[in-house]
């Protein structure tokens, strides 16, 4: 069975995904016709098009998976369990995600209603009765979770960071946004992408990304459906905006970084001494630890953050990083030269740019008709 995937492999998935899903659209609109009946204020199509566009997903990766002969539970991280510290976090980040990347997102949609942007957003109920509230839920929240999860960081994370974590992180994000075409949503899910994508490289398990997904898509639903003044209090602020919008996505940004520290070091396990010493090498680390030392967390984080502005502080969190994720990095330069292997580079992601371009002109052709 085979325990990492290309990134080859995993942009094949992602379009032969996005392309089922597509196709199924399309009959299911060809099927309701017809029918111009609606429910709560959301056509039947919008409603059976939610869960039928994680079935094509979920489907295509199980298939693709099956013919390709992938272990499942390695490839789509579904071995390694998480803890009760681990799990409690996952709404939090949730929470830190919506504080860093609703603020960009409302300037994004601002500049896109000043060129003259008119394209709708995404379909939502009138949310009458608790009812409608929990079928939200499910179909809005709990299933895209899963689905897109599997597909995203589950297939097509795992193939993109042989290549390196950030390289992962960043172009599985961009097409997680891209996949959704639709232009006012762009830079709050490019933003989660990366959040989701980090998730995973820290606990190894997509269930994580599973939740934090999850309780994003229910904080959305839930402010919708019953905090509807939000949106007012947002209009009141005024010129006040931008002020509000920097501090929120500077805090959200914060708390995103020191969330992703404890939910690094609570994967850790107990760890009672301090490490002292370190040396990085090409795929792992040596450390010496003092015993008469012990470790103090939040010394610890604040070390860590003001490291972040170093170089040496940044090859460490990307080493850290590598570790974490398990990922082989069979596409990298260091891997194919040490196998005697001189393959150019943009030959083994031909397949990811072909994906990104192909997507990129699925999203402006969403944009244009939005403009027109």
């Amino acid at each position: 069975m085979k325990r990492t995937i290309q990134a080859a492999e995993s942009a094949s998935v992602y379009m032969l995904a996005v392309c089922v899903g597509s196709v199924f659209s399309l009959f299911l609109s060809l099927a309701l016709s017809r029918v111009s009946a609606g429910f709560d204020g959301m056509s039947v199509y919008s409603w059976v098009a939610y869960a039928l566009m994680q079935v094509a997903f979920l489907g295509t990766v199980l298939v693709f998976g099956h013919f390709r002969k992938w272990d499942f539970k390695q490839v789509l991280r579904l071995k390694k369990p998480l803890n009760w510290w681990q799990l409690a976090l996952t709404p939090l980040i949730a929470i830190a995600a919506v504080l860093a990347f609703l603020p960009l997102a409302n300037l994004w949609s601002a500049f896109l209603n000043v060129i003259g942007y008119r394209g709708a957003g995404a379909s939502m109920p009138y949310y009458s009765n608790a009812g409608v509230y929990i079928l939200s839920l499910l179909l809005m929240a709990a299933l895209p979770a899963v689905g897109e999860e599997l597909l995203m960081r589950g297939a097509v994370f795992s193939g993109l960071s042989t290549k390196n974590v950030w390289f992962g992180v960043l172009i599985s994000a961009l097409l997680f946004s891209l996949m959704h075409a639709n232009p006012l949503q762009t830079v709050h899910q490019f933003g989660l992408g990366v959040v989701l994508a980090l998730t995973v490289a820290l606990t190894g398990s997509v269930f994580a990304a599973c939740l934090v997904h999850f309780f994003n898509n229910f904080i959305s639903i839930t402010v919708t459906a019953y905090l509807p003044e939000v949106d007012v209090w947002y209009v009141r602020l005024g010129a006040y905006n931008w002020l509000t919008g920097a501090a929120s996505t500077l805090l959200g940004i914060f708390l995103l970084i020191a969330l992703f520290y404890a939910l690094y070091r609570l994967g850790e396990g107990k760890r009672s001494s301090k490490v002292v010493g370190r040396i990085d090498y090409d795929s792992f680390s040596i450390y010496s630890v003092d015993e008469s030392k012990k470790s103090n967390p939040c010394a610890d984080f604040f070390n860590f953050f003001a490291s972040l502005f170093t170089k040496s502080g940044l090859k460490r969190v990307t080493s850290e990083l590598t570790r974490r994720n398990g990922i082989q990095l069979v596409n990298s330069k260091a891997f194919l030269e040490s196998m005697g292997q001189d393959i150019p580079a943009g030959k083994l992601l031909l397949g990811v740019w072909i994906a990104i371009g192909l997507m990129g002109v699925y999203w402006l052709y969403a944009f244009i008709v939005g403009l027109i």
